[in-house]
């Protein structure tokens, strides 16, 4: 029934039980249902892998920021931003960006921020190509958060947890039932530390949600939730990495070191490596770099039952994000004397400055009426809804400078040069507005299929101002159709067997394309500028994705859920350098691809035994471009392997323990796209680290946990930036100590 995909409310009586009002359901570490997705099916009938990480696992692990949480899912890599765009959480899935395809409760979560899981009660990863369902983007998955809802109970929990590194946090649950229609809930957050295994860096933040819901016996529901976080960070650009090098024939090269266009040989030893012996520890930003971020998101959703086999729901959601920040990209610099020698002992590192001062303002509205019916034999589950959204992303103006230097191996703190606004500021909007139909039909107890189309007009702008002849606005609108076709079948009631196939595109107006440059540049007052788009670039048509996947879920002892596919993602029309140079430094000609398999098992092996674990194995290539130097190369943050295990085990029924870990292959980043360019491609190495808990539980309300980060305290590179410049250490040895009180 699709009265069950909105909320189960439309059947429940005054007699109802609290339990029944929750919105996804929860065996220990399997997720059985999704809020994610529009059509009405359990995990194990979604024609597509679907990983869900419960609240059970977030808390078990000790889970504080998104990227942790996503070492859980295989397939997925993390990215370094390099200043544009700027900090937050940025991710790819199955070789794929995916920093813009984040959702809240269904609905898109724009904005550079990072994540605090806070006031999450799951976390769905839903692989694959999503247009259909999400619009514009998700060529490789989309991330949604499912908040935490409030019940028809009192119930409160406080956690505060310290740990190693000056870590200290405090955490609130607490949820009113104000009468038999109605509840509250409030949840708030402040976190502090140093990095774990970084020098100087810190974080800072504290947030607060809450959410109302009226109507929870009644026809009509309405849900009121408002969020608020406030980020005070001194940032992480992590360490250089020696990018620079000509990988071409040597005898192009002058006595200089130099190709006749001015390529170098090396700025040291071109390996595409992190220097030899450098201190993973090391901090090269300036004295007083900054990265302050708040972020405010308003959300009402109403939903009304009709009756048993139809209802209206509509979602809004408004956010603002302000990112003020100056960070320092470390460079490494050689001198010239040393060009090819391999010799780092003179090498100094220089601090590009990026500042930032970005407001990301968005509003989106869902309208989805769903009907269930039957046509003879054939059940439907349909959904026909309407999106509208608009972005507005704004970057006030301080031009990129380049830093004082220091030492590669023995870094000093300086003072940064001082960074001014020139009087110009980059404008991106975007007016988008969506219409889609999915259908969900029974065939036969054995047979479902899935279908879907969406179409999509994205209406993007870029403008400048504030330089003596300003820049646009220019405009582009594009008109895209987006399916997908699913059919699954079930041999068995614990097994199911499904193919599917499904399309996406992205245009090519979003600064995470990099045709868009918000910051950046030459100071204004003084002639320099930065466009703010490629001109020509701007206007070529949609990256395109279709994809394919066959697999095979089944669910063991009714407790653990096992899955396996196989998968590939061709894209066409991809971002590819233009060889002529000049105002066409980007065409969209490309041909990329990413396949491979999967297998995962996520739920309870026994009682008081709960196992989540997941393997990906992937290939990438570039199969055509307009630079002949990248065709066959790997895409960046593709790793060919990535593993995840987690395993919690009850010794009693008070005292349990757990442990895990999780490997990821070497990885490379994107071939460098400047014209003709013979770059070669940064390398970084795999790495496994294991994680270890136990947790103890002296009385009914008062539980205790200790969770122990990368036991070997191994160094290794967590997130590569897409340029190869530099790369941000992955978390060094620490500890977290929690108390958590029920009341």
């Amino acid at each position: 029934m699709l009265t069950a995909l909105s909320a189960p409310a439309y059947a429940q009586t005054s007699e109802a039980p609290a339990a029944e009002l929750e919105t996804v359901t929860v065996t220990g570490y399997r997720g059985t249902q999704l809020d994610g997705v529009k059509t009405p099916r359990s995990v194990q009938d979604t024609p597509r892998i679907v990983t869900v990480l419960t609240s059970e696992l977030l808390e078990d692990q000790n889970v504080t920021e998104l990227r942790s949480a996503l070492r859980n899912v295989s397939g997925i890599s993390l990215q370094a931003g390099e200043g544009n765009p700027p900090g937050g959480d940025q991710l790819k899935i199955r070789g794929f960006n995916a920093r813009d395809d984040l959702n809240v409760n269904g609905t898109r979560d724009l904005g550079n921020y990072f994540r605090d899981p806070f006031y999450v009660d799951q976390i769905e990863v839903i692989k694959g190509p999503n247009s259909a369902f999400s619009g514009r983007g998700s060529a490789g998955g989309t991330i949604n958060f499912v908040t935490k809802k409030p019940l028809l109970e009192d119930r409160n929990r406080i956690e505060t947890s310290i740990g190693t590194d000056s870590l200290t946090r405090l955490t609130g649950d607490f949820n009113r039932r104000i009468d038999e229609n109605s509840a509250f809930r409030l949840n708030v957050m402040h976190h502090g530390q140093d990095g774990h295994g970084r020098d100087v860096v810190e974080q800072d933040r504290h947030g607060l949600y809450g959410a109302y819901i009226w109507g929870l016996q009644g026809d009509t529901q309405v849900e009121v939730d408002f969020l608020h976080t406030r980020q005070d960070n001194i940032p992480d650009q992590g360490i250089p990495i020696d990018r620079e090098g000509f990988s071409g024939d040597p005898g192009e090269l002058g006595s200089n070191g130099r190709t006749p266009g001015g390529q170098r040989a090396s700025d040291g030893y071109y390996t595409g490596e992190v220097p030899p012996g450098l201190d993973y520890s090391n901090y090269y930003g300036h004295r007083d770099d900054y990265q302050k971020i708040d972020v405010n998101q308003l959300g009402l959703a109403v939903t009304h039952y009709l009756n048993e086999n139809l209802s209206l729901r509509n979602q809004f959601r408004v956010s603002q994000v302000e990112n003020d920040s100056i960070t320092s990209s470390p460079r490494i610099k050689i001198p010239e004397a040393a060009w090819g020698s391999g010799d780092f002992s003179q090498a100094e590192v220089q601090g590009d400055l990026k500042p930032r001062d970005q407001t990301d303002r968005s509003f989106f509205n869902q309208t989805d009426l769903l009907i269930s019916f039957d046509t003879g034999n054939i059940s439907h589950d349909l959904v026909v809804g309407a999106e509208l959204g608009y972005v507005d992303i704004e970057n006030d103006r301080r031009p990129d400078q380049s830093g004082p230097r220091t030492s590669l191996y023995d870094p000093e703190r300086r003072v940064r040069p001082e960074a001014y606004y020139d009087g110009s500021s980059h404008r991106l909007e975007s007016e988008q507005l969506g219409l889609y139909v999915l259908n969900v039909a029974a065939l036969s107890p054995q047979w479902d299929l899935h279908t879907g189309v969406r179409w999509d007009r994205v209406e993007m702008t870029a403008t400048d101002k504030g330089y003596a002849e300003p820049l646009g606005p220019i405009s582009r609108t594009d008109s895209e159709f987006s399916g997908n076709l699913g059919l699954v079948f079930k041999p068995t009631a614990n097994g199911t067997v499904y193919a599917s196939v499904g399309t996406a595109f992205d245009v090519t107006g979003t600064f995470d394309r990099g045709l868009v440059q918000l910051a950046g540049g030459g100071d204004a007052t003084q002639g320099g500028r930065e466009d703010i788009v490629d001109v020509n670039a701007f206007d070529t048509d949609p990256e395109k994705t279709v994809a394919y996947e066959l697999g095979t879920k089944w669910t063991i002892a009714n407790n653990l859920l096992v899955s396996a596919a196989l998968f590939r993602t061709d894209k066409t029309n991809a971002r590819t350098p233009a060889l002529g140079g000049g105002d066409l430094l980007n065409v969209l000609d490309g041909e990329q691809r990413v396949e491979g398999y999967e297998v995962g098992a996520m739920g309870s092996l026994a009682p008081g035994w709960d196992l989540y674990t997941s393997y990906t194995y992937m290939t990438s290539e570039v199969r055509s471009s307009n630079n002949p130097w990248e065709v066959g190369s790997s895409l960046g943050g593709t790793p060919r392997h990535t593993f995840n295990l987690w395993s919690d085990y009850d010794l009693t029924p008070r005292w349990s323990i757990g442990g895990g870990m999780e490997y990821v292959d070497s990885q490379v980043n994107n071939v460098n796209s400047e014209p003709g360019a013979r770059r070669r491609q940064v390398e970084i190495d795999g790495y496994s680290v294991f994680h270890a808990s136990t947790s103890y539980r002296f009385t009914d309300q008062l539980q205790g946990r200790l969770n122990m980060f990368n036991l070997a305290d191994k160094e290794y590179i967590s997130q590569l930036a897409e340029g190869g410049a530099q790369g941000i250490p992955g978390p060094g040895r620490h500890a977290i100590a929690t108390l958590r009180y029920d009341f």
